[in-house]
């Protein structure tokens, strides 16, 4: 009888996206360490955390804004790798982002701290990084890592799984009704990325935001021109609660008070990080959530 074994992987895993997304197509226990954000599956939990945030705590959202802004400016970076400890762990692979330089480790952040002149990383450390900016982007960083982890058949098994919810979601009746999906609060912020299909396939027109684009600053007098049916608060890495405070002050804003959705009392919050925040598999459930929340 032949004993074939499995690849001994050894993933460090800097986005809370890649650890979801890893942990999908079965492989969680190859997870060595994660990034500071990393807080799904729960199985993690204990994993050593190799990133840390440059962003000071305890801040309001303007005050986070403008150190983004300066930081990016002077070009200097928001996160930092324990790079002793990827050493340490002997990992096989390191996962990261190129979708957005704000929500995680770049690979250029890797490049210079850890495949700079001083080659600290063994030339055999595999670097993946996932650049979903759209559902279908989404599907094929799945399958990246299926590919990369030899997981193929679990890869598209739940892709599979996830495009028959999305057919389930494109017989919905379309309820011609706008939806504005904001990102921050101060200053605001459309969603981007993936956030206006998740409005179109849960039968909503989106306000403002394209299919793939970043989001974007707004300002208020323009959300009053345009005056939607609903607000949805999905305040980057923020959760349910966090984003509730987010709408309760959207809700009270004097300038605001006029706009169909403050009247009708149709602001809501949402877990961000579980539904829409992530390029991972949740953005499907953040579909039904959308037509659950906002059903007349």
């Amino acid at each position: 009888m032949y004993n074939f074994c499995m690849p001994n992987y050894r993933i460090a895993s800097l986005l809370p996206s890649a650890t979801e997304l890893v942990s999908a197509i079965g492989l969680t226990d190859a997870i060595v360490c994660v990034s500071h954000e990393c807080d799904s599956p729960a199985k993690i939990g204990h994993l050593p955390k190799v990133t840390s945030c440059n962003i000071p705590k305890n801040i309001d959202q303007l005050s986070v804004d403008q150190f983004v802004r300066e930081s990016i400016r002077d070009g200097k970076a928001l996160y930092d790798i324990n790079v002793d400890l990827l050493i340490k762990l002997k990992v096989s692979h390191i996962i990261t982002q190129g979708v957005c330089e704000v929500c995680a480790v770049s690979p250029d952040l890797i490049r210079t701290n850890l495949r700079g002149n001083k080659c600290i990383l063994p030339s055999k450390t595999k670097i993946i990084s996932l650049s979903g900016t759209t559902i279908q982007g989404i599907f094929e960083d799945v399958t990246t890592l299926s590919k990369a982890f030899n997981k193929i058949e679990n890869g598209k098994s739940i892709i599979r799984l996830a495009e028959n919810k999305l057919k389930v979601f494109g017989n919905t009746l379309p309820k011609n009704r706008t939806v504005l999906m904001l990102e921050w609060l101060d200053p605001p912020y459309i969603a981007g990325h993936w956030v206006p299909e998740q409005i179109e396939a849960a039968g909503f027109n989106c306000a403002l935001g394209k299919r793939g684009n970043k989001s974007e600053i707004i300002s208020w007098d323009e959300i009053v021109r345009i005056d939607p049916d609903f607000i949805g608060l999905i305040a980057c890495g923020g959760n349910l609660t966090e984003n509730q405070r987010y709408a309760d002050i959207l809700s009270n804003m004097e300038n605001l008070k006029n706009l169909k959705s403050v009247r009708n009392k149709n602001v809501f919050a949402f877990d961000a990080n579980k539904f829409f925040s992530r390029p991972t598999l949740g953005v499907i459930d953040g579909i039904e959530a959308l037509q659950r929340q906002f059903l007349i």
